[in-house]
């Protein structure tokens, strides 16, 4: 499991351990004057009397995960412990706890569950959760660059497996991006694709649609670059909003690049209203797979009813790309896709 590196100082309570970001000198849970420095005051602990805080494995928005061994199982597990300055915020204690409930229902090799969630005497709110040691899908990204198409296949095919697992335990995750799909390697050495952070998850009645719950009143749940049409707008949405984050992450898997650059509301308002340029447009004389373009396109549709309706259905289409690429391009082409049916066909015949 990666989280981005920590960046500016940060101030720590001797009392709780709670880490703190900005210009606080107490802290507000119990009053102790915050000390600074380097050293993190969780490493070396023992957290809830079961879990050996080994070290800091990284940081992000919300707060801190570390590795730690719990003392009984001698297991490994990644520790998420809040900022102390969110800590007691009520949004991110709903978020927290948001999280804990939405993946505790998930157990999938494609997903990182959650074994544990709690609070210390002293108000430090924790998670436990599987360990994922591996690199993010955004690393890779930036460091590999453009992805052949058996690579796309097997990482893409990985992610929709663990989110249809999701999605049929009524879960959406709202937030699917490259940064939240940790990659590590296989027993059989190939790379294991694994969902991670379902914070902002949306529980959902079979066949309902929802704003979501926490979803304030001028905030949209998201990030903005993998948002769907009707999720940057706070409509109506339901799992499509997932497929069309993962049609994202395929095109960028593919291209090296998402399909439009700019700020974050710049981008959010492309993807609402403009057309993906096609990725030969987008990177000159890069060759990719159309098949797969074709599908990443089909997923990027801006109505979601123009998009797969199920993850199973992209999950066959994957399939077959891979061992029939004939039958996939029929099907394409049969659901309208220019790129299908411009593409030669796998038989050598450039007929449907």
């Amino acid at each position: 499991m990666t989280a981005e590196a920590p960046h500016d100082a940060r101030s720590w309570c001797p009392t709780c351990h709670a880490v703190f970001r900005g210009s606080f000198a107490r802290c507000p849970r119990d009053g102790a004057v915050l000390d600074t420095g380097d050293d993190d005051p969780l490493v070396g602990t023992i957290l809830a009397e079961r879990y050996q805080i080994e070290s800091l494995i990284g940081e992000g928005g919300v707060g801190r995960v570390y590795k730690a061994r719990h003392l009984r199982m001698s297991r490994q597990y990644a520790i998420k412990v809040p900022f102390g300055e969110l800590g007691y915020d009520a949004k991110v204690r709903a978020r927290f706890a948001n999280e804990a409930e939405a993946t505790s229902r998930l157990r999938h090799p494609n997903v990182v569950g959650v074994v544990d969630v709690g609070e210390t005497p002293q108000g430090l709110l924790y998670m436990a959760m599987d360990l994922a040691e591996g690199a993010s899908l955004a690393d890779l990204i930036e460091r590999d660059g453009p992805m052949d198409a058996a690579r796309v296949l097997h990482l893409i095919r990985q992610v929709a497996r663990g989110l249809e697992h999701a999605h049929e335990r009524g879960l959406v995750h709202r937030d699917l991006k490259p940064e939240n799909v940790i990659v590590e390697p296989d027993a059989d050495g190939t790379e294991l694709a694994r969902i991670v952070d379902f914070g902002i998850a949306l529980f959902r009645e079979e066949h309902g649609t929802s704003r979501g719950k926490l979803t304030t009143e001028g905030i949209v749940l998201g990030t903005p670059y993998y948002m769907a049409p009707e999720q940057a707008v706070d409509g109506e949405i339901d799992h499509r909003v997932d497929i069309f984050a993962l049609g994202l992450m395929t095109y960028e898997l593919l291209a090296g690049t998402l399909p439009f650059t700019g700020s974050p509301i710049d981008v959010a308002r492309q993807n609402l209203g403009a057309q993906p340029p096609r990725i030969a447009e987008r990177v000159p004389g890069l060759a990719v797979d159309p098949l797969l373009e074709a599908l990443a396109f089909r997923m990027l549709e801006k109505r979601p009813a123009d998009r797969p309706q199920h993850l199973r259905e992209v999950i066959g289409l994957l399939d077959a790309i891979e061992r029939d690429p004939t039958r996939a391009r029929a099907f394409l082409v049969a659901a309208g896709s220019p790129i299908a049916a411009e593409a030669a066909s796998p038989d050598g015949d450039g007929d449907a």
